[in-house]
């Protein structure tokens, strides 16, 4: 009785929000967090250094320029902010901060922490091989990635599995097993794929099997977005099936 309501008539109307449509992707987004309201950060690679000052619960400066924020907390000491059109992974527990600038990396540690040698967010090379998993991040929406060769994550969006883009990805172990994925690339035709979807940022946890992130398309506000780990293996049948169904439907073209 709780997913329903009607106007005054006693007509039924659907209730938006448990459709998923309300939200769409960003429907089971995580509270922000406001934890790191008052906090100032100097990080340096060695060489370069940047000032992160979170001002209160809407406004953080980056390099003394004002921008708005949200941050979601993934575990007890890693926080995935967006800073404006930027993304920062703030890892407490280990001092580091990663810094996403456009196409630009930026790497470095908290000033007073010590790191010790070999210690990072480092280009995770093929340990992302072999993983097939969707993330729910609404009603029976999810985004599912395949990560089949180094560099080149399999991008299928919900409602239509059998459609599928090969798109470029840079992973990154924050560490073990929280990996940030970053894939450039737009969604299928007709999916659940904002329209104008340009860029998905993820940091993802293998252990608990959440991932928060980031969308990016269109010069507009990014889509912060929470979601829920599904291994694949049942609708990778569903996708077998949906494709063998087209294949059957096509029409037999001389010369193909």
């Amino acid at each position: 009785m709780f997913n329903y309501k009607f106007d005054d008539t006693g007509v039924y109307i659907g209730n938006l929000s448990n459709m998923g449509s309300k939200y769409g992707v960003s429907q089971y987004r995580f509270a922000l967090n406001y934890e790191l309201v008052g906090k100032e950060l100097l990080v340096s690679d060695g060489s370069i250094s940047h000032s992160i000052k979170f001002k209160n619960t809407k406004y953080a400066e980056f390099d003394g320029s004002e921008y708005d924020y949200e941050a979601l907390k993934l575990e007890a000491s890693t926080y995935f902010v967006r800073i404006g059109y930027y993304v920062a992974v703030l890892d407490y527990s280990q001092g580091l901060v990663t810094v996403i600038c456009g196409k630009d990396y930026f790497y470095g540690k908290m000033d007073g922490t010590t790191v010790a040698a070999g210690i990072g967010h480092l280009d995770a090379g093929d340990k992302m091989l072999g993983t097939s998993v969707a993330w729910y991040l609404g009603c029976e929406r999810y985004v599912w990635h395949e990560f089949r060769e180094e560099g080149m994550c399999r991008v299928r969006w919900s409602p239509k599995p059998a459609l599928k883009n090969d798109l470029p990805c840079k992973a990154l172990v924050v560490k073990y097993p929280i990996f940030l994925v970053d894939i450039t690339g737009y969604g299928p035709f007709r999916t659940d794929a904002p329209a104008v979807l340009e860029r998905s940022v993820f940091l993802q946890d293998y252990d608990h099997m959440l991932t928060v992130g980031c969308l990016f398309g269109g010069g507009e506000t990014p889509i912060m977005v929470s979601g829920y780990a599904k291994f694949m293996d049942s609708i990778v049948e569903e996708a077998q099936s949906v494709t063998n169904e087209i294949s059957s439907k096509a029409p037999d073209i001389p010369g193909f």
